[in-house]
């Protein structure tokens, strides 16, 4: 990511969180209710219970609170750009393992690594820098991966988010696994892609 494009990112957060204070709406989602649904959806991955977990873009740590809601039970680390997200992560949840940390620095394995949110800010030729980071992950995910992303059919590429055509996400998904499901009936502006490994459990 430029320079450029992460200090309007910081700046885009930082300022939502002044104004939302520490709600769903302070990582820009529209309300905890849709915040909960992408969350839904995106666990049905796998059974993530007793799995390593990586949360990219983990904001404050919403997604960990959810596994908690429903007994799943995960090795969690959460990673995110915006440093006053994780310190406050850090404040909510200071036994769990938090990083102010670009998805392009991994640098370890996890079973399943998942991002809700994390590829709809724009930036500089956002389709080509988002899908790096897809293979990023994919690389470093033992059993698969998670993401969703905003669907161009219904909602607008603007100044500040950027979206995606199914099938091209799908077409590229497919350069690095056959086994690559779309989920696209949950939300209207939304779709969530499962990306797998040929050992998945």
């Amino acid at each position: 990511m430029l320079l450029k494009d992460k200090q309007r990112l910081l700046n885009y957060y930082n300022d939502s969180l002044k104004e939302y204070g520490e709600g769903a709406q302070s990582v820009h989602w529209l309300n905890q209710n849709t915040q909960k649904i992408r969350f839904e959806i995106l666990s049905k991955v796998a059974n993530l219970n007793n799995k390593s977990i990586l949360d990219v873009g983990c904001g404050l740590g919403d997604y960990y609170k959810f596994l908690i809601s429903k007994n799943i039970n995960v090795d969690y680390t959460g990673i995110d750009i915006v440093p006053k997200f994780i310190e406050k992560a850090h404040k909510f949840f200071p036994s769990l393992k938090f990083q102010v940390k670009d998805v392009s620095d991994l640098d370890k394995n996890y079973d399943y690594i998942l991002a809700s949110g994390a590829f709809s800010f724009r930036v500089e030729d956002s389709k080509n820098y988002y899908f790096s980071l897809i293979r990023k992950m994919f690389e470093h995910a033992r059993y698969g991966i998670a993401f969703n992303m905003l669907n161009s059919t219904i909602h607008n590429t603007d100044e500040t988010y950027f979206a995606y055509n199914i099938d091209e996400v799908l077409v590229y998904c497919k350069t690095m696994t056959d086994n690559v499901q779309v989920v696209s009936n949950y939300l209207p502006q939304d779709f969530t892609v499962y990306m797998y490994k040929q050992n998945i459990e």
